[in-house]
């Protein structure tokens, strides 16, 4: 998606479903009448039923548009996310990340460590999702025990991506 134009077409596409998908509901329930007059479609059956229809129908829809609007609440966290993600991947493709991780890749892994101890955490982050899993790990043996956690927890509550399994060996 490209921002602010595409969250407003989706508002808009989702606001025109639910009237269709509201106008379906009716017309399947009251048979074909014109549905926007409002006009009944059967006279038979006393006021009380359809009174009674009406507003069972009405729960229904109600409840419809919430369960509607629980998953575009949803769908906006997963585009949040995969916005977060895209981000994070254009950071790690960036020639500037990759010759630092290749740095540090070919460092000896206690003078990694003891930079590593001492960085912001994103970079830290980066560094270690970059690079090589096995070279990684023997710079994590000499990491502090603490910053070594915080390193685990952040790369653990990032998602996994394709080219982090082309990397596994």
């Amino acid at each position: 998606m490209n921002g602010i134009s595409d969250v407003r077409t989706l508002r808009i596409r989702d606001v025109v479903l639910f009237f269709f998908l509201c106008l379906w509901m009716l017309w399947t329930v009251s048979g074909p009448v014109s549905v926007l007059a409002g006009t009944p479609a059967e006279t038979t059956g006393s006021s009380a039923d359809r009174l009674s229809r009406v507003l069972k129908e009405e729960k229904r829809l109600l409840e419809i548009r919430q369960d509607l609007q629980r998953q575009i609440a949803v769908n906006r966290k997963i585009e949040r996310a995969i916005a977060r993600d895209r981000k994070f991947a254009e950071k790690l493709e960036s020639k500037k990340m990759q010759h630092l991780i290749a740095i540090y890749e070919k460092m000896a892994p206690r003078t990694a460590a003891s930079q590593i101890n001492i960085m912001p955490r994103k970079l830290v982050e980066m560094l270690i999702a970059g690079m090589n899993p096995r070279k990684a790990s023997r710079i994590m043996r000499y990491v502090d025990p603490a910053v070594a956690v915080r390193i685990t927890t952040d790369l653990t509550s990032r998602p996994v991506t394709g080219q982090d399994l082309r990397r596994s060996p």
